[in-house]
């Protein structure tokens, strides 16, 4: 997960207050809410970071039982792909907001991703987590979608599924890095990437300074 800088929506909110009313979903689903949030959210999963979502879905942050405020709330309507809103659900709560500055969700969650003898990913929390329920429960939620921990055989072989497009971006960046190709570097890291998150952490954890050199540049997001 990383931070994800969504606009302010405020020329979208009458629309949301109409459907409110009448309940109709279908708001966020298409049109102009629909495109705003993909739009915000690069077209990417903000759980797992994937962007080649063939589920989209648009779920509600904080799980909404059916509170029409909370329903209809756009701050509270991010992109999701099927895999990941089946698991959260409104299971956990509360969770570490990737949409505000001061969650610091990469800061506190640590992706770490192992490429052999397979692919394997180990999720914790970092010291720089102030939230700690919040931070544990999306530790939790994390670890049960990317690795498939506790979950069904069928959210297993999806998690399965994640680590192999995990290990095909880990590897672009391993090629970016034999170069020392800095802009390569960046363009794999930055806020559109796919897993982000992942490649970050990959890269401050065994790169320092490279990982310093890149995240000094501008990304063109």
């Amino acid at each position: 997960m990383i931070y994800v800088k969504k606009s302010e929506g405020v020329h979208l909110k009458p629309l949301l207050e109409t459907a409110k009313s009448k309940d109709n979903e279908a708001v966020y689903r298409t049109g102009p809410v629909y495109e705003q949030i993909k739009t915000d959210f690069y077209e990417k999963c903000y759980l797992c970071e994937d962007n080649e979502v063939t589920s989209i879905q648009i779920e509600h942050f904080e799980p909404h039982k059916n509170d029409m405020t909370k329903k209809y709330d756009w701050n509270n309507i991010f992109y999701s792909c099927g895999h990941c809103n089946n698991i959260k659900g409104a299971s956990f709560w509360p969770l570490l907001n990737c949409t505000d500055a001061g969650d610091q969700v990469w800061e506190s969650i640590e992706i770490r991703f192992e490429a052999y003898p397979k692919a394997t990913v180990n999720v914790q929390l970092s010291s720089a987590c102030t939230k700690i329920q919040e931070g544990e429960n999306t530790l939790e939620l994390l670890n049960k979608i990317l690795t498939g921990k506790d979950a069904t055989p069928m959210k297993k072989d999806e998690a399965a599924n994640l680590r192999k497009k995990m290990l095909r971006a880990y590897n672009q960046l391993s090629k970016a890095i034999g170069k020392q190709d800095l802009d390569a570097i960046k363009d794999c890291i930055s806020d559109k990437s796919a897993f982000a998150g992942m490649l970050r952490w990959h890269l401050k954890n065994n790169f320092p300074s490279l990982f310093e050199q890149a995240m000094s540049l501008p990304f063109d997001n």
